[in-house]
């Protein structure tokens, strides 16, 4: 394999790891771990959840899932709803103040980014111009540009 790109997927890799971990931090202030927050961000990809599919999301025991949601309801991060068509079905749905937590993380990152990008000689647009061109030629991307924003 060429060491360029053996180079060039590491620090993608680290940088990424790097710029999720400074928002992160943020989750000290909320109380709340990062297992807590990866499920806020699966909930609030789908908008209503089922405690199973939140479970295979997080590789958890539905028991595990099922109190890890209990402690995300007594935080105020989200709620349980009975399903308007089948009512012995629940989902899990995002609250303003789960919104909140997310929006909060992600300011953090992108100041993060901002600051990264001031100390260096490029321009955030060079960055971009960059990084999307890799991130059209991936299956999310191409069909992001198509215009298709299912997942």
């Amino acid at each position: 394999m060429n060491q360029d790109i053996i180079a060039l997927e590491f620090e993608l890799r680290r940088l990424a790891d790097i710029i999720k971990n400074e928002g992160r931090q943020e989750l000290v202030a909320y109380n709340i771990s990062d297992v807590q927050f990866m499920a806020v961000q699966w909930i609030k990809e789908t908008d209503a959840m089922t405690i199973g599919a939140l479970s295979r999301h997080l590789n958890l025991a539905i028991s595990s899932t099922s109190e890890l949601v209990d402690q995300l309801v007594q935080k105020e991060f989200a709620v349980r709803r009975k399903d308007d068509d089948d009512k012995r079905k629940v989902n899990i749905h995002l609250t303003e103040r789960g919104q909140q937590l997310i929006d909060d993380v992600i300011i953090k990152r992108q100041r993060y980014l901002q600051s990264l990008v001031k100390a260096s000689e490029y321009s955030v647009k060079d960055y971009y111009k960059h990084t999307h061109a890799l991130y059209k030629e991936t299956e999310e991307g191409e069909r992001i540009e198509s215009g298709d924003r299912s997942n």
